[in-house]
């Protein structure tokens, strides 16, 4: 909101101080009256942000596969949330970040079934969240013709 620029700072800043509330409500008193938003910002970052090194979350990104329990869409979004990480501690570039998640959500996909029906719609698809789409899509559809035997 801060980057698109179509709000006023002062506005945004006077929602980020209305929003935050519990435990970070108690940083705002610390605060000066006149703290700018991106001091509030900064100071809740350097307070509750994530503390790992964007080499940490990317070692964490590169072990990571899909859990016994976890569905496809669970996946997705877990790997996803690690990259966005990496990219805000400036550990990958926004051009790789594509690509980076459409490898590893197919590769290590627990079903090999629908990883195998899906090879074609990897090499095809241009945006990790197409794949994502069409794995769902093919999924259903396999689980549809599977309660049809």
């Amino acid at each position: 909101m801060i980057r698109s620029e179509i709000y006023q700072k002062d506005i945004l800043k006077q929602c980020v101080r209305n929003a935050i509330s519990g435990e970070p409500r108690k940083v705002l008193s610390t605060l000066k009256a006149t703290a700018t938003l991106e001091n509030i910002l900064s100071t809740m970052e350097s307070i509750f942000g994530d503390a790992k090194s964007g080499q940490s979350i990317m070692e964490e990104f590169y072990e990571a596969r899909q859990n016994k329990d976890e569905d496809i869409t669970s996946w997705g979004i877990r790997i996803e949330e690690m990259i966005q990480r990496a990219l805000e501690k400036g550990e990958i570039h926004e051009n790789k970040k594509d690509e980076i998640l459409r490898t590893k959500y197919l590769k290590y996909l627990r079903n090999s079934e629908l990883k195998n029906a899906t090879r074609v719609i990897f090499e095809n698809s241009l945006t990790f969240e197409e794949l994502r789409k069409r794995v769902r899509r093919e999924e259903q559809e396999m689980t549809v013709s599977q309660e049809r035997k």
